[in-house]
């Protein structure tokens, strides 16, 4: 027997084994489920696990990222983060991590502190403008800005800190500084009235904004509360989520888990956790992500990564793109695994 031969052989075969199982365990990273969240008071964010929130990863820590507070992941899973202190937005690949570019360079625009970011169905980007109380619009391509979609102060417009498009396709926006929640329209632009108005239920301060089965829930700051309204007439429904609620400090975001888990993830701010409510009863379920859980320092965004669709525990789709990504590797590894193997058996 050549055993130089046949351990050479062995060799290639371990190898490309090893080189398939690194392929398909960091494919497999990518394009899992993960709950990320904006650390604003370390400007990092951070990946937590979907079941337990279990810590996972720093996913973006430090410069060029400053304040960050909206995110947003986009049909590739690449993640736009605005980062508010210095007026820009940034892109993420949103599988292995790092910055791809500064998608919005600082200031464009006249950007001013950017808080939410959501698309339309041009391609566009919308980023709130918090401190020109205005909301922008962007090709979320090149970042290349397009104009004012809400123009400043629009309907008593100050300080857009969350915005959702809700009932009729409109544009619903949280104005921190006036206490209001704002409805525009969803093709314009234009200002249709004032959907929540100040003091509703209570209201002071809204933070975050979420739609749900014909809800509108608002993170009430002023209030240490989430708030329940009509989605459709804006009328107070009632507390949602009640002051205090599971050592709930300052609401500062509001998201619903995965399909099916019954859960809504609020961002308790002073006590730098994520708490879980159930969504039928707003009832406290437990606390998802533990005080200073990762170095979460000042929580202000969650945005929750789905599996892509029909992958598995296994999957092969790489950050951005569908299982074809993995494809030149596999191709690359297999005949070498093949020869290999034929080898070692021919020689044996």
């Amino acid at each position: 027997m050549n055993y130089s031969s046949f351990f050479t052989s062995r060799m290639m075969f371990v190898i490309a084994l090893v080189a398939l199982v690194s392929v398909f365990s960091w494919t497999s990273i990518a394009s899992a489920s993960g709950v990320f969240i904006s650390s604003n008071g370390n400007d990092k964010i951070l990946e937590f696990e979907p079941d337990d929130g279990e810590f996972f990863r720093a996913f973006a820590d430090g410069p060029p990222l400053d304040g960050p507070e909206g995110l947003l992941f986009d049909r590739n899973e690449n993640l736009f983060v605005s980062s508010c202190e210095n007026d820009s937005v940034l892109y993420y690949d949103g599988g292995f991590g790092g910055l791809i570019s500064i998608i919005i360079p600082s200031g464009t625009g006249g950007l001013d502190c950017p808080t939410a970011l959501v698309f339309i169905p041009n391609d566009d980007i919308l980023v709130a403008s918090f401190n020109s109380d205005e909301i922008l619009r962007y090709n979320r391509t090149t970042g290349a800005f397009v104009g004012a979609f809400v123009s400043a102060g629009s309907g008593g417009l100050d300080g857009p800190i969350d915005m959702k498009f809700g009932p009729r396709g409109n544009l619903f926006v949280a104005s921190e500084n006036t206490s209001e929640v704002l409805e525009y329209d969803g093709s314009t632009g234009a200002f249709v009235g004032t959907h929540v108005a100040s003091g509703s239920g209570g209201l002071s301060i809204p933070s975050a904004i979420f739609f749900s089965q014909g809800n509108l829930l608002v993170a009430s700051v002023g209030t240490n509360n989430v708030l329940s309204y009509n989605a459709h007439t804006g009328a107070f429904q009632s507390v949602f989520i009640s002051s205090g609620s599971g050592g709930l400090q300052i609401p500062t975001c509001i998201d619903f888990g995965f399909e099916g888990t019954g859960n809504v993830f609020v961002c308790s701010f002073d006590t730098n956790e994520i708490l879980r409510y159930s969504r039928r009863d707003g009832s406290f379920l437990g606390v998802f992500v533990p005080p200073g859980g990762g170095t979460l320092s000042g929580p202000v965004a969650v945005v929750l990564k789905e599996k892509i669709r029909g992958s598995g525990s296994c999957s092969i789709a790489s950050a951005g793109t569908t299982s074809k990504a993995a494809i030149p590797a596999i191709l690359l590894f297999a005949p070498i695994l093949f020869v290999a193997l034929r080898r070692t058996i021919i020689k044996r």
